[in-house]
């Protein structure tokens, strides 16, 4: 489900995902201690256990971390379930359903989150990309080949996990990328996430304030794209425990959620050539006032776009030459 998968989705042998230390063990029970061997006994065990802690979507949750654990499609799993459990299976298993019990993302506990065909890992000092930065990445693939420039130079603000990056130097052989974070954990784990998937000669990583006056990318970019915090301060608390798990500093906007779309918009100019493109990622009512911003620094054919659930929620406007 779209949902699960917002909040998810590596190792077996009783490994934690990045960021995750192991809770104490129980004995996980076997055939000694209640009869629960197959794979459909812990899978009923798992759901009701994270139903007792409602926890969303418990039956997902527990079939898809069964699925992870086994190594099969998360249907094959359902379909395995007289296969019986190992012992370390068992403690493997019950470990995750724990984390999941706690309100964890399956993408922290798994160690890895699915990304337009790609794995990305994932640590706790990082944003879980989303579905709808699936959407942005699409989106600015098709915005440079409109362009029709042939070796786009991308400039990405905060790029956390580095999964943009990472997916439009895919998409776009030619692209020169420089993507910035201020985090140095952050950079590791793109860096990381870069050489794993083959793109980390072609994407520079750094730790630079784009927003100070000292730094050397005036006038660079053709594209310049981010998904920054734009959720404002007073709803934070409000969110589900999963995405309060998240870094703190990659979901806060500010008092109206506008901060680093402020600060973006104003630097933008500055960043792209004549003729280069803004895309951002924004808060389903922001539109209004994004599109203010982008008028206020001087971008032009500003458009918002929605996403797969007609859902405002990209940002888009042009430097004029």
């Amino acid at each position: 489900p779209r949902a699960l998968l917002a909040q998810s989705c590596r190792d077996h042998g009783g490994r934690h995902g990045p960021g995750l230390r192991g809770p104490a063990r129980r004995a996980a029970p076997s055939a000694d201690a209640g009869g629960e061997v197959t794979v459909s006994q812990w899978l009923k065990k798992g759901e009701d256990f994270l139903l007792g802690r409602k926890v969303p979507e418990a039956k997902a949750s527990a079939e898809f971390l069964m699925s992870e654990m086994l190594g099969v499609g998360r249907l094959t799993a359902v379909t395995q379930g007289t296969r019986e459990l190992t012992v370390k299976e068992m403690h493997q298993y019950w470990d995750w359903i724990k984390w999941r019990g706690k309100r964890f993302p399956i993408a922290y506990i798994l160690g890895h989150q699915p990304f337009l065909g790609i794995k990305i890992e994932v640590t706790r000092d990082s944003l879980v990309p989303r579905p709808e930065t699936e959407e942005l990445v699409i989106e600015c693939e098709r915005l440079v080949k409109a362009s029709g420039v042939a070796a786009p130079k991308i400039l990405e603000i905060g790029t956390g996990t580095g999964c943009i990056a990472i997916a439009l130097a895919q998409l776009i052989p030619s692209a020169t990328i420089f993507a910035t974070d201020l985090s140095k954990q952050a950079l590791d784990l793109a860096q990381k996430n870069a050489i794993t998937h083959l793109v980390g000669n072609r994407i520079r990583f750094v730790r630079e304030d784009l927003f100070s006056d000292k730094q050397s990318l005036r006038g660079w970019a053709d594209l310049m794209v981010s998904n920054p915090p734009y959720i404002p301060t007073k709803d934070l608390d409000d969110l589900e425990p999963e995405v309060l798990k998240e870094p703190r500093i990659a979901l806060d906007g500010g008092k109206d959620g506008l901060d680093a779309i402020r600060a973006i918009s104003a630097t933008a100019p500055k960043m792209l050539k004549a003729g280069g493109i803004l895309a951002m990622e924004i808060g389903s009512k922001q539109g209004p006032a994004v599109t203010k911003l982008f008028a206020a620094a001087g971008l032009e054919g500003i458009v918002i776009r929605k996403d797969a659930q007609g859902l405002e929620r990209f940002a888009i406007g042009t430097l004029p030459p």
